[in-house]
């Protein structure tokens, strides 16, 4: 008679795998088993599988917060664009059109920096807004910079610090990461840069769904207001 081989641990799985019902039917084994917990103590399968099911449910809740947390961020950032959408549809003249612009970004989008180069040089920039909407240079501009000014997606990250100086100025010292936002209509209109202090919150590879909803709106709008600017030069005139 030949000696009977010892059941593996590799059958013992395989076999419960194929009678997921075995334990109700020997219900009493339950009661032997003992598996350690994170603590080493022995608990029995049925507290470890409530505590199992317990860190499965923690887990399933971490990531639905998260998702409702992205959703209401995108409410909001949602509600900011259409609120700015409308104040750049509104704006009838440039200088109005600039200041909107920038005083939306830094007070509702809380943008640290803000910069609008152009290629335009019809349109006319009045006061303290020449700090921050110039006329775009290409020579003077790194040339890091100039696959960024051609028409395509937003740009985001962490950019060199002469890249920002020659974005921000004077603030481009405290810009830690930015969105480099090309415009175009029918032609470069220029680039909207922002720009924040922290190094995380304008990330490479980040959703530039918004930001180029924007830049959308606001070539459309600079094109349009160019063109009202230079008639009304012309009727003067």
């Amino acid at each position: 008679m030949s000696e009977q081989k010892p059941t593996s641990a590799d059958q013992v799985a395989a076999f419960l795998r194929q009678h997921p019902d075995y334990f109700q039917q020997r219900p009493e084994l339950l009661e032997l088993l003992r598996l350690p917990d994170a603590r080493g103590q022995a608990v029995s399968l049925l507290e470890r599988q409530a505590a199992i099911l317990r860190e499965r449910n923690q887990e399933l809740r971490e990531r639905l917060n998260g998702l409702l947390d992205v959703a209401r961020e995108n409410d909001r950032l949602f509600e900011l664009t259409r609120s700015l959408t409308l104040a750049l549809l509104e704006a009838r003249t440039p200088d109005k059109l600039f200041r909107g612009l920038v005083r939306t970004l830094e007070d509702d989008f809380h943008c640290d920096a803000v910069a609008l180069l152009l290629h335009d040089r019809e349109i006319p920039i009045l006061g303290e807004l020449r700090k921050q909407v110039r006329l775009i240079d290409d020579e003077a501009l790194p040339s890091g910079l100039a696959p960024m000014l051609r028409p395509g997606k937003s740009v985001c990250g962490v950019f060199r610090q002469e890249e920002l100086k020659a974005l921000f100025q004077d603030q481009g010292e405290q810009v830690q990461s930015a969105a480099l936002i090309p415009l175009d209509f029918h032609g470069p209109v220029g680039l909207l840069a922002i720009g924040s202090r922290d190094a995380m919150h304008f990330r490479s590879g980040m959703d530039t769904l918004f930001i180029n909803h924007l830049g959308d709106i606001l070539a459309r709008r600079l094109s349009e207001v160019g063109r009202s600017s230079t008639a009304r030069q012309a009727q003067r005139a």
